[in-house]
């Protein structure tokens, strides 16, 4: 038997081999020694173990945020225009090649496949009894079954960014320099993720879910794979296949053939929409059987639910509408989101760099209280004066002074997300010499918040806030400080909060979108889109349509699609979802300058603006009016932060020029409008 000299796969090397060639990306890498044989690997109860555990770095941790941001977490919440971030600037500004795009998932996934493949190939049972030397027949049928999912998350990863992509199915030998593959077409892809997924629900060996009961949750084994899950990603595959970008909606990706003159992308078909709905269905049933709901909290005077309290804890604790999470968090590390958002005068250290900040025009997506777009008659948006609000986010419930009137009577998201000028954060009595537990941000010119040295600091005018749990005080060495008066109060330097992969609203949406575009008169349309705003304090259509408050989304196919794009912004905003989102409903094109801005429903990813940091924002504080609005020393005003490219080509995201030039035999083909370039392998 050949010894193995690469087998466990370690992050680390992940991201030094995103370019890796093709045989490479049928590699494993190693941590044992080079005296180990496969067949050892897999007579040994441990090492089989660290073997299928490694299999589950194939996750793509959408919580992470920042400018550690890499192929294998969320760079696309800033690339998508949601998030202002340095780090992601140049991807949009300067745009992008097969040869220079930064955030391949290529080489990767498919050494977590092939690391896949190996495991199901080779997996046993081992010993009899009980004890650590003991594998159990029904402890390898679950493995089995997990990494039969992993490899169709891991498809999936690939299917999303690149569309139709190589079908690996076999264990080709990675010392085999001769090793090529071409596309699949996207219908074998999408059949084949599908199969896999139909085999672990059938089997029915998974747990179904790490719910056991209310309140309940099985959190030593969140990150494994259940039943939930598996229902959960087959209906989100079919939902992306139904989409247009997957769907036959980008015309020149139709003449996309292999060297064999196989098409990759089909026609459209309109079944796709009926197999999501289905889809949808089976997992909707099995989830609020299993009692899966939306995340709601209850205020225990009124005991009315209360949004501002649900739209935080939803992401604090593990929580019913929860389908699959990792227990991703990081707070020590200063390149990460929980450090990147903390205003720079705030906690400060040499590496508190405070440049996760928010495009306006994701400002400009949350709603109005009342339940208006900003851009509805009647909402009571403006843009002129200063108010006063009660920030629900404050753990003293303080109200805030001179807020400009853009952030008056907004939705409970937006108070959730969105650090804006005049917010008071959450820090408590006697922190930072504040007896009270006063703190604001305040970002204009010559500002604590404000600009600071280099990039790092919140060049929109806004920091990202969604996620923070608000009893966090890092650096802060007493934990024991005064809350509401009278009532004591803990202080946390980190909190460990699960980070989300799979939620439950997120396909209340999905069910309105695929409603809608089969019979837009379904009332189910409505009522699901429904249930995520009314969670979040939102009044719903129908009571908006009841009330004469605001008529015509009802039955009306694009009115409903645009409420649902708009919703889906509001309630993903940071989780990544938006980039994904935009392409496949292929809405990312610039808009004409006079047409009317629609609320960030278009898309347009070329626009990327915020308020005027170098600008004075002290116009009414003190009463001193020395800066009226419309001034242009003003902080209170629209600006472009960039001039962003989009181009129709990155609807797909090219395949990695390096894995073609690497294709022996040219059988790797070029995504739609992409430069081809072929290169003699070396």
């Amino acid at each position: 038997m050949k010894k193995l000299n690469k087998i466990f796969l370690c992050i680390s090397i992940i991201a030094a081999t995103t370019f890796a060639s093709c045989s490479d990306y049928l590699d494993v890498s190693s941590e044992l020694t080079d005296n180990l044989t496969i067949d050892g690997v897999f007579e040994n109860v441990g090492y089989t173990k660290r073997w299928h555990g490694n299999i589950f770095n194939c996750i793509i941790e959408y919580s992470k945020n920042a400018s550690s941001a890499d192929a294998m977490s969320n760079p696309w919440s800033a690339i998508s225009g949601e998030l202002a971030c340095n780090f992601a600037r140049n991807t949009m500004v300067s745009g992008y090649t097969p040869a220079n795009a930064g955030y391949h998932r290529w080489a990767t996934q498919y050494q977590y496949i092939r690391q896949a493949l190996i495991f199901l190939n080779r997996v046993h049972s081992i010993g009899s009894g009980t004890g650590n030397t003991v594998l159990p027949e029904d402890e390898v049928l679950r493995m089995k079954d997990e990494a039969k999912f992993l490899i169709a998350y891991s498809y999936f990863t690939l299917f999303e960014l690149y569309g139709p992509v190589p079908l690996v199915t076999d264990i080709a030998d990675p010392e085999d320099q001769s090793i090529d593959y071409a596309r699949a077409p996207m219908d074998d892809l999408i059949n084949y993720m599908d199969e896999l997924l139909a085999e672990v629900i059938n089997a029915g060996r998974l747990p179904a879910s790490i719910r056991r009961g209310s309140n309940d949750y099985n959190i030593g084994e969140m990150v494994r794979p259940t039943l939930i899950a598996a229902r959960a990603l087959r209906a989100k595959l079919w939902v992306y296949a139904a989409s247009k970008l997957f769907n036959g909606g980008f015309t020149e990706s139709l003449a996309i053939v292999n060297r064999d003159g196989t098409r990759l992308f089909p026609d459209y078909d309109q079944s796709k929409w009926q197999t999501a709905k289905l889809r949808l269905e089976e997992f909707l049933d099995y989830a609020h059987s299993l009692g899966h709901k939306l995340h709601e909290e209850y205020d225990s005077n009124t005991m009315e639910i209360d949004p501002h309290a649900s739209v935080y804890q939803v992401f604090q604790k593990y929580n019913d509408e929860i389908l699959w999470a990792t227990a991703y968090n990081d707070y020590s590390n200063p390149n990460n989101q929980e450090r990147r958002s903390n205003p720079v005068d705030l906690y400060a250290s040499p590496t508190n760099f405070a440049n996760i900040s928010v495009s306006q025009e994701s400002v400009d997506a949350f709603f109005m209280n009342n339940g208006l777009t900003i851009y509805d008659g009647g909402s009571g948006y403006r843009e002129d004066g200063f108010t006063t609000v009660n920030n629900p986010t404050h753990v003293n419930n303080n109200p805030d002074p001179n807020i400009f009137n853009m952030y008056a009577n907004r939705e409970s998201r937006f108070y959730a997300a969105i650090g804006y000028n005049g917010k008071s954060w959450h820090i408590h009595a006697n922190e930072h010499n504040k007896p009270d537990g006063v703190y604001y941000q305040w970002f204009g010119r010559g500002k604590a918040s404000g600009i600071a040295g280099g990039e790092n600091w919140p060049r929109a005018g806004y920091l990202f806030y969604k996620f923070k749990n608000r009893r966090i005080a890092q650096g802060v060495t007493s934990i024991n400080v005064a809350g509401a008066p009278g009532t004591p109060f803990t202080v946390y330097t980190s909190w460990s909060r699960p980070s989300i992969l799979l939620r439950l609203a997120d396909f209340y949406l999905y069910y309105a979108e695929v409603l809608n575009e089969i019979n837009p008169g379904d009332p189910k349309i409505i009522e699901y889109l429904d249930k995520v705003r009314v969670r979040a304090g939102v009044p719903g259509y129908a009571e908006l349509d009841n009330t004469n408050v605001k008529k015509g989304v009802i039955g009306n196919q694009e009115a409903q699609f645009k409420a649902i794009v708009q919703e889906r912004h509001a309630e993903f905003i940071g989780e990544g979802q938006r980039w994904f989102d935009m392409r496949r409903w292929m809405i990312c094109d610039p808009v004409a300058a006079n047409q009317p801005d629609k609320g960030g429903v278009d898309g347009d990813i070329t626009r990327m603006s915020g308020m005027y940091m170098n600008g004075f924002d002290n116009v009414s504080i003190n009463n001193t009016n020395t800066r009226p609005l419309g001034s242009i020393d003003s902080f209170f005003q629209r600006t472009p932060l960039e001039t962003r490219r989009w181009s129709k080509e990155y609807y797909w995201y090219p395949v990695p020029q390096n894995e073609i030039n690497k294709s022996r035999g040219h059988l790797l083909v070029q995504n739609p409008l992409w430069p081809v370039v072929i290169e003699s392998a070396d």
